[in-house]
């Protein structure tokens, strides 16, 4: 403990030096210089080595952190990585969309399945607004959406009745239940790594993948397939629900139990964060489209499934918010489809933005896996 208080010291005055544009280290007289530049080597010699020099035998943990927080600070150009790309398979029906490697953490399942606790929406929604019944739409619509200047949502789609009533109960099969991938799975945080597959998006799924069926005993899928970026390693953007839709569709034609599908992104913006059980965590916004521009319906695009796709957020929204308070946004409202009239029980997650950090993202994936769980069990 003292050795890494003494090193955590002459790093914090190191930094403090440099950043103030001069050195303490080389002041005075030559022969101070001398014996200042010395000590500092030995010192430098035993950030590097620790244990190994007779004459600082610091614990390697606290060797490790400052080694970590000088390259961290020094890390300022990074190489350009290359990013490995591997083909879907059968390209006569998938499109050639890339694939991003990476290390996935050690996670370790729980000894035994867990718990929700039950969580009943509509008497959150009258001990909020009263009567159901008597609640104007624009008090209750603008307590849980945002609403974007393309659309414009019309009463009809959102009756809280009408969505707190909705039986979004999945029943635990041995066959798979949830399928969770990710649009624009390029997406990483403030502090990704280049070319780290676990620092973006996939990584954050595959905690709430895991945690869903390690903890709560649903069966999952977890596709990988990164949708905004071509063969090359090149950004589409632009393409990325059209490329994901065929994969998408061929999972669930080949997984008919699937009822779920949670499509994981990440918003861009000032950073959503909210302190959970002590720990700073990401904020959860969901998304859905409403396949209609503030002028009306979108001709082209057709979702019968969309109020259960709004019953379904608005479900997750409250029993989020109320098992632990302040995880879940507001849910935000845009005029296409996004591929969610695949499924009734169809999400699009924005997990915080690109100001979060990768910590922050992951943290937020522990309680919404709950979440999701409490709603599916029927318990909301």
């Amino acid at each position: 403990m003292r050795g890494r208080r003494l090193l955590g010291r002459m790093y914090a005055k190191h930094r403090a030096a440099k950043y103030a544009g001069k050195t303490k280290y080389g002041s005075g007289t030559g022969k101070k210089k001398q014996m200042y530049g010395f000590l500092f080597l030995v010192m430098g010699l035993g950030v590097l080595y620790g244990g190994n020099l007779p004459l600082l035998r610091f614990p390697k943990s606290s060797v490790e952190t400052i080694v970590n927080l000088v390259e961290a600070e020094n890390r300022t150009v990074r190489e350009e990585t290359v990013l490995p790309v591997q083909y879907v398979n059968a390209p006569g029906r998938f499109l050639p969309v890339s694939h991003t490697e990476g290390e996935i953490p050690m996670y370790i399942p729980p000894e035994k399945e867990a718990e929700t606790i039950p969580v009943s929406v509509k008497t959150i929604l009258e001990e909020r607004f009263g009567l159901l019944e008597e609640v104007t739409f624009r008090s209750f619509f603008s307590n849980y959406y945002i609403e974007d200047p393309s659309t414009k949502a019309t009463e009809d789609l959102f009756d809280p009745c009408v969505l707190a009533e909705y039986d979004l109960t999945v029943e635990k099969k041995a066959e798979p239940q949830i399928l969770i991938f990710h649009t624009h799975g390029s997406e990483g945080y403030l502090d990704s790594r280049e070319g780290v597959t676990e620092d973006t998006v996939i990584g954050a799924g595959e905690i709430l993948a895991r945690e869903l069926q390690d903890t709560y005993g649903y069966q999952v899928i977890h596709e990988k397939t990164v949708f905004d970026r071509k063969a090359d390693g090149t950004d589409d953007r632009n393409n990325a629900y059209n490329n994901a839709l065929p994969v998408v569709e061929g999972i669930l034609e080949q997984y008919p139990s699937i009822e779920v599908v949670i499509d994981l992104h990440r918003d861009s913006g000032e950073a959503r964060t909210s302190v959970i059980d002590g720990v700073s965590t990401a904020k959860v916004m969901l998304f859905n489209g409403l396949c209609r521009t503030k002028d009306g319906p979108i001709s082209y695009y057709n979702n019968p499934n969309l109020q259960g796709n709004l019953a379904f957020s608005l479900h997750l929204q409250v029993t989020g918010n109320e098992l632990y308070p302040g995880l879940m946004h507001r849910i935000y409202l845009k005029s296409y489809r996004y591929n969610m009239h695949l499924k009734e029980k169809y999400i699009l997650v924005e997990l915080g933005t690109h100001k979060n950090t990768v910590a922050e993202a992951k943290a937020a994936m522990i309680p919404f896996a709950e979440t999701v769980a409490t709603v599916l069990s029927g318990e909301s």
